[in-house]
């Protein structure tokens, strides 16, 4: 980051002629005042955040139910309880099916979010982590972000992003992107099919999933709207 900052000042300050040397040294003053706040902001978000500790053992709380859950030793009463803690969806996942969990910190604010999935194959054999449940760390307890499920698929992208995929019936499909950051998500765009005008036609818009407030779209925009590179998890561990 040093060297492509520096560069850039040198190209911006020379204008394609000799470097002098007040020049130079305005760029390294440049250059070193960037570091030092970059050092200072970073500095500032760890001391803001929680504890690692502390958000861990409060995932483990969690993940004890998740355990419980998946084991059959979460009795009525606590599994009614437990909406609040995860999505309903999960209850359902078969147990020959493996779920996971992770925790990483997505949008880079020093503290970690957790996430449990189980892995979705594609037609092509690849697999994609389909998260049913996303929690972060704020005020001294875990905030419940994404209760996603069967037919409300969240996938976390490279880019730090979320997609979701949804459907409420055979002519209501619908795709999103959301933007992530402390705990919130921020609809950035969407393409869904409703039969309004009698068929089935897509549709966009940046305001929400089946809003009024829409343009009509194509198959192949939505399609390639959809198309994205999903995130290394690493660190998983299976419940």
């Amino acid at each position: 980051m040093k060297k492509l900052r520096r560069n850039a000042l040198i190209i911006m300050c020379a204008a394609g002629m000799a470097l002098t040397a007040s020049c130079a040294a305005k760029v390294d003053e440049t250059v070193e005042q960037t570091e030092e706040e970059s050092v200072a902001e970073t500095t500032a978000a760890l001391e803001t955040a929680a504890p690692a500790s502390e958000v861990s053992i409060a995932y483990e709380g969690i993940i004890d139910t998740l355990r419980a859950v998946r084991s059959g030793d979460a009795d009525d009463d606590a599994i009614l309880d437990l909406t609040a803690v995860l999505s309903p969806d999960f209850m359902s996942v078969p147990e020959d099916e493996s779920v996971y969990y992770t925790m990483i910190d997505i949008d880079g604010n020093g503290v970690d979010e957790l996430l449990v999935y189980t892995r979705q194959i594609g037609v092509d054999g690849t697999e994609t982590p389909a998260i049913y449940d996303a929690y972060t760390y704020s005020d001294g307890e875990p905030v419940h972000f994404i209760e996603g499920g069967v037919r409300n698929s969240y996938y976390l992208a490279s880019d730090g992003t979320f997609y979701n995929v949804g459907s409420s019936g055979a002519a209501y499909t619908g795709f999103a992107n959301y933007s992530y950051a402390d705990g919130e998500l921020t609809l950035t765009d969407c393409y869904f099919t409703d039969d309004s005008t009698g068929e089935v036609c897509w549709y966009q818009s940046s305001v929400g999933l089946w809003s009024d407030d829409k343009t009509e779209a194509t198959e192949e925009e939505a399609m390639a709207f959809f198309e994205f590179e999903a995130m290394f998890i690493p660190n998983e561990l299976e419940v």
